[in-house]
């Protein structure tokens, strides 16, 4: 029993690495296409679409990537859905920070959410 407690605690902390990582990935490539730009009349920092659609794939990926090594490494569904749970909140977290739009927040809890349900489906038939 505390062998699979611990072997599932270690699988949600490595999904996070690897889903924050690639997230991170995202929104560095993201802001290399289409870096943001300084308004000095408003001073506001106007965020192109480039880099909004990077952070939603980057979200979508690095949940999906993340979840699924999760739940491979500890042989349940547990532990991706707290990668999920992280990514959530992180999102959450940079909405709210950064005073984005309703939709923005809205995005950052379903797109995690789809990742990590498409991830256990993914994970389930990899372990048939």
């Amino acid at each position: 029993m505390t062998k699979n407690v611990f072997r599932s605690i270690i699988a949600a902390v490595i999904g996070i690495v690897v889903a924050f990582g690639l997230i991170w990935l995202a929104q560095y490539a993201g802001s290399e296409i289409s870096p943001d730009a300084y308004d000095p009349d408003t001073g506001e920092v106007l965020i192109p679409v480039g880099s909004t659609i990077a952070l939603l794939v980057g979200w979508f990926v690095g949940t999906f990537a993340g979840g699924w090594i999760a739940m491979r490494a500890s042989a349940g569904s547990g532990a991706g859905w707290v990668v999920a749970g992280a990514v959530i909140g992180a999102a959450l977290y940079r909405a709210a920070t950064l005073d984005d739009a309703w939709w923005i927040m809205a995005l950052g809890a379903l797109v995690p959410l789809a990742a990590v349900w498409l991830a256990q489906r993914v994970a389930g038939a990899a372990a048939d």
